[in-house]
């Protein structure tokens, strides 16, 4: 498309440094009647540890499973599980108030996700009367190293700047030590509301929000804004 795109790491996935806790949940899967996964992390990271322990997606054959979102979806498939429910967005909010028609009273509920993380979905799931247990998968850790790139490359002049998560919007303005202003010149595109949220808490100005909720769908917001500027 002609842009040329800088990679800037804000965020590092890795593994928990202890797996105890994890492996527990994982270990009695059968007592659960829904898992959600909220990220691809957290599906890898999972099936990382059922297959240390010399198991497959045949530990998932007793629930039902959901994806929030389509890439989450795919990383499923890949391992052979067709998700029982994809929201039609990708949204904590969205994704509560499209399971409000199913009956949840008493519902063992497994959210196995980021050691840091909103608790939308799990709160609505507990206000319909689920049963919630959320257990970290992996822990989500600010990239070490990037303060000096970050600043150079906004010093040096960038169009635009795109957030994928709200760690990402964190953790630049840790980068940047605050300095709201080292983006006033840059256009700001995130790829959801809850990002939007962020940053605009964090006193940035956003200009364009995807309307598909994926990094395809930034793509696409960004081509379609350009487009006519």
């Amino acid at each position: 498309l002609g842009a040329e795109p800088i990679e800037l790491p804000t965020i590092r996935i890795e593994p928990l440094a202890d797996f105890t806790e994890l492996d527990g949940v994982l270990a009695r899967l059968a007592d659960f009647r829904w898992v959600f996964f909220a990220s691809s992390n957290a599906v890898d990271q999972v099936f990382a540890r059922l297959e240390h322990h010399h198991q497959d997606s045949r530990a998932l054959g007793s629930v039902k499973v959901g994806a929030i979102g389509p890439a989450t979806a795919e990383a499923l498939l890949r391992r052979g599980i067709a998700a029982d429910f994809v929201p039609t967005r990708p949204i904590s909010e969205v994704v509560v108030q499209e399971l409000s028609s199913l009956e949840w009273t008493g519902v063992p509920v497994l959210l196995p996700g980021a050691d840091i993380g909103r608790d939308a979905l799990a709160q609505g799931l507990s206000g319909f009367g689920a049963r919630v247990e959320r257990v970290a998968a992996y822990r989500t850790v600010p990239a070490t190293g990037m303060a000096g790139r970050a600043q150079d490359a906004l010093r040096q002049g960038i169009d635009i700047v795109t957030f994928t998560s709200s760690s990402t919007v964190r953790n630049l303005m840790g980068l940047l030590n605050g300095d709201k202003g080292a983006l006033e010149r840059s256009k700001i595109a995130c790829i959801g509301p809850t990002t939007e949220a962020t940053a605009r808490e964090l006193g940035l100005r956003v200009d364009m929000v995807a309307s598909q909720h994926t990094v395809d769908g930034l793509v696409d917001t960004l081509v379609e804004y350009f487009g006519q500027t």
